[in-house]
């Protein structure tokens, strides 16, 4: 019998909107693709997905050796927060002031 897929839901954040519109199709396709295995909770080695430091509270999963999602799982959602080029991604190192979903 197989196995059956879970889900998690997800969100869009403001900002992610913004720089997601901003890429190029191409990346937008590589973006598209690390986005859905995050939903699916699907890993892969190319990912590598880890904790952003120091504070671990978002994770950054790789779209490609420049780019990166920003991003945070919580109660079954995977919150996406941000498209972000490799050199800044530690400006995400720790928990926002304010909730980057708060008019979800």
């Amino acid at each position: 019998m197989a196995r059956q897929q879970t889900f998690l839901a997800a969100k869009w954040s403001d900002r992610w909107q913004a720089s997601y519109a901003r890429l190029s199709a191409d990346r937008q396709a590589a973006c598209d693709k690390v986005a859905i295995a995050l939903i699916k909770q699907e890993s892969s080695p190319g990912l590598r997905i880890k904790p952003i430091q120091p504070r671990k509270y978002y994770r950054e999963a790789r779209i490609t050796s420049g780019d990166r999602i920003v991003f945070r799982i919580e109660s079954g959602t995977v919150f996406f927060v941000d498209v972000v080029q490799h050199d800044d991604i530690s400006g995400y190192g720790r928990p926002p002031t304010r909730p980057s979903f708060a008019k979800l």
